[in-house]
């Protein structure tokens, strides 16, 4: 079988210049109130950002990050394209969380007729092609079985997949069981562990990028989220005042450095 994951790093390392690590290693960002924020990441780990949003931000402009974009859901689907190929995107992820009805909440009949018409040809024009990407609730893998079955005509690169909860275990066990059922490259496009006891959501974070790092069918990941520190959450890699916390140090240079 060819080696998606091997290709894909080979690539951003020539584009980057950093390690295998870095290569896989992104951010969740869409904090519109400190976008200055987003300076923090520059020449860490992190080797690419996406925000939800298909336009490159101009607070990307002065970094050395690639913007990956998303067709977030159905409207303006049929600009994607056109948004894509201004930006010379090399790699594009699709609709978010579409099984359920807070996210996109998209039939995956009416997902799949989207997606041939308006995405799909990016991939004859060299992009490769994120899947949509379910949530972690019962709803979601049944949701991209059914678009699968529905889109025949599609290709994938690979598919962005989402999990929050408690525990390395669990986490592994979800990702291993969706690679074992759907034999495509996954890119874990939002986690994070919902422990609220903050050494807990540390440790987490440390093993799991050491895991994430460590398995060659994992082509990207980005944690939820690259936030301020707000009050009940203990997950945000930086602090009140937009600096790295001990967290956003482990996920943005690989370890803890306090």
């Amino acid at each position: 079988m060819f080696n998606f994951a091997f290709a894909i790093s080979c690539v951003v390392v020539a584009l980057a210049g950093g390690s295998f690590a870095a290569t896989k290693r992104g951010l969740a960002f869409a904090d519109s109130d400190h976008t200055g924020d987003i300076a923090v990441a520059d020449d860490t780990q992190v080797s690419w950002v996406y925000d939800w949003g298909s336009t490159v931000p101009s607070y990307l402009r002065n970094t050395d990050m690639t913007y990956i974009p998303m067709q977030w859901g159905e409207d303006d689907a049929n600009d994607f394209m056109a948004e894509v190929q201004a930006q010379n995107a090399k790699t594009i992820l699709g609709f978010n969380e579409p099984d359920l009805s807070s996210q996109s909440n998209i039939a995956p009949m009416t997902a799949a007729s989207l997606w041939v018409q308006y995405i799909q040809p990016l991939s004859a024009q060299g992009v490769r092609l994120g899947s949509p990407a379910v949530s972690s609730a019962p709803s979601g893998i049944p949701w991209l079985s059914q678009f699968f079955g529905n889109c025949t005509e599609c290709t994938f690169d690979f598919i962005p997949i989402h999990w929050y909860g408690e525990g390395l275990d669990d986490f592994k066990d979800y990702v291993e069981s969706f690679y074992g059922k759907f034999s495509l490259p996954l890119w874990v496009t939002e986690f994070a562990s919902t422990s609220s006891n903050v050494s807990e959501v540390e440790d987490f974070c440390t093993d799991a990028i050491a895991y994430l790092d460590s398995q060659d069918w994992i082509e990207g990941y980005a944690w939820f989220a690259f936030y301020r520190q707000e009050s009940g959450s203990y997950y945000n890699l930086l602090d009140v005042n937009g600096q790295s916390n001990t967290l956003g140090d482990i996920y943005l240079h690989g370890s803890n450095h306090q």
